[in-house]
């Protein structure tokens, strides 16, 4: 497998499908270098198919984080804030490492970057869609765009970069999805907050792009923008193979 660093300014995502792994001794693996506490979250799926989502995640994020820090991945230690978002313990490291991950109906992804907090949302875009949803969460501009629109893929473009904006902040639902808004178009994402709601839209950093023909992506990155930032993508079997993709179309 080639050989990746990760320098300030750049984000590596890193995507896995979940039936692309179907080896006993991968998933062994995966289940090996899992914790105590995570075999027993591990053990508590019914279904085989959570079993193997949760044992890929975990496969992801360890090779992902033991092939930078150099640490071997049963090694790594892990903790989470009061709303959940999880980090390297401290002093496991000295590289300035965050991460964070997501899934959705066979994919699994883990996006990782140093100093900055990040947060990344991967959606199916052919599940149905309730835009009453959009009236009830969105902010009133992100609705009223949703109205004059009838591709479904805006909502989950809205959608995505909203939790990818949360995920970031790592506090969860406790900032309400209509105090802040986006601005889509071609070629560029905006943000912008509610009078009430005290944020800076500068302090932040975008990426959304179509994966598969069947996901939407969104990267939220927090860091000035006008410092700018560039995205690499993976495709990756944990233990296995990593390969760049160089046609993704990133907005």
């Amino acid at each position: 497998m080639e050989d990746i660093v990760l320098k300030p300014g750049e984000v590596h995502f890193f995507y896995t499908l979940d039936d692309e792994i179907q080896s006993p001794l991968l998933l062994d693996k995966y289940r090996e270098i899992s914790s105590s506490k995570e075999k027993i979250k591990i053990d508590r799926y019914r279904f085989g198919r959570d079993q193997r989502t949760c044992l890929v995640t975990r496969g992801l994020l360890r090779f992902v984080l033991s092939r930078y820090t150099q640490i071997p991945p049963q090694s790594l230690g892990f903790r989470e804030n009061d709303f959940g978002k999880p980090s390297l313990k401290p002093g496991i490291t000295d590289i300035p490492i965050q991460f964070n991950l997501s899934h959705s109906k066979g994919l699994t992804a883990c996006a990782v970057v140093l100093e900055s907090q990040i947060g990344i949302d991967v959606e199916d875009i052919s599940r149905k869609v309730d835009l009453k949803i959009a009236r009830r969460f969105f902010s009133k501009q992100e609705s009223e765009y949703l109205g004059k629109t009838i591709e479904k893929e805006t909502f989950f473009d809205f959608w995505t970069l909203k939790e990818s904006y949360i995920k970031a902040k790592g506090k969860g639902l406790s900032i309400p999805l209509n105090k802040f808004s986006f601005t889509i178009s071609q070629d560029r994402t905006d943000i912008c907050f509610d009078a009430s709601y005290d944020d800076n839209p500068d302090n932040f950093i975008f990426f959304r792009f179509p994966l598969l023909k069947k996901f939407k992506v969104a990267i939220t990155v927090e860091a000035p923008k006008n410092e700018g930032c560039e995205l690499r993508v993976y495709h990756c079997i944990p233990f296995r193979m990593i390969k760049k993709q160089e046609q993704i179309q990133i907005i």
